[in-house]
């Protein structure tokens, strides 16, 4: 189906796109980063470094866990420019 503004009803529209592919939550909570962060944590509180391997590798687990099996599917919105009237505006799929 083919998107229509809503502003001017011109099917003249293109997707924007930001081209940031990768989220920085998901980096942020990458196995690895939790993992170091772990080990710096115990380091810093004089404590053996693999409790903090330990620690991140079952973080970093559940997180996966719990992002594999969500469940309700996440709403994505992109945002879609018309040629006409330069509208910008949002849709949610």
């Amino acid at each position: 189906m083919k998107t229509i503004c809503p502003c001017c009803q011109s099917t003249a529209v293109y997707e924007m796109t930001d081209g940031i592919s990768i989220n920085l939550i998901d980096q942020l909570l990458s196995p690895a980063v939790l993992v170091s962060l772990g080990v710096s944590l115990c380091k810093t509180l004089k404590i053996h470094p693999a409790i903090g391997v330990v620690a991140g590798t079952t973080i970093a687990a559940l997180i996966e866990m719990t992002q594999s099996h969500q469940a309700l599917p996440m709403l994505v919105n992109q945002q879609y420019r018309c040629d006409d009237c330069t509208h910008v505006f949002t849709t949610f799929h």
